[in-house]
């Protein structure tokens, strides 16, 4: 290769040739061996391409859930995949009220909207067989609205590849 090219070129056309290349690197990979790469361009975590992984999850790792309802105002179906936190494990303890859903000392607001599920108020020990996701911006459609999600629902572990706000920073 010519290298004295490669010199000329501006790193806004390096990025955009290594996106592309990567990009047709994953599209390729999913195809052959099923998805094991899952983009996020939502709020409610952070933006940029996720990796999945083996293992078990731990307290704040990220998810792929599939969505245990539908919410047709917001065009969310049942089953749609989700990225989510893994915020509490079968035993701990939370407290849900009208205005919040507090947990393992993090509180998380709840907004109503004539649209979204609710949970009625109360303190519970988050289930067997469940996990409950809350994603850290005030906005995000998780736990405070579903419930406990079971794990059937639960189908990788990821990890952020490639943060599509870092890149952004660096130009």
């Amino acid at each position: 290769m010519n290298y004295h090219v490669l010199k000329h070129l501006s790193k806004a056309q390096i990025c955009v040739a290594a996106v592309f290349v990567a990009t047709a690197a994953m599209l390729a990979a999913n195809t052959f061996f099923g998805p094991i790469f899952y983009t996020n361009r939502t709020a409610s975590a952070p933006r940029g391409i996720y990796l999945a992984v083996p293992g078990q999850l731990s307290y704040g790792d990220y998810a792929i859930v599939a969505s245990p309802a539908s919410i047709p105002d917001i065009h969310i179906q049942q089953g749609d995949l989700l990225l989510k936190k893994a915020a509490a494990f079968p035993g701990d303890t939370y407290e849900m009220t009208a205005s919040r859903l507090a947990v393992n000392g993090r509180v998380y607001p709840v907004y109503h909207l004539p649209y979204l599920p609710t949970q009625p108020a109360g303190s519970y020990a988050v289930p067997e067989g469940t996990i409950l996701f809350l994603n850290d911006p005030v906005i995000s459609l998780d736990s405070r609205y579903f419930g406990p999600i079971p794990q059937a629902n639960i189908k990788k572990k990821v990890v952020l590849l490639v943060n599509y706000d870092a890149i952004h920073s660096y130009f």
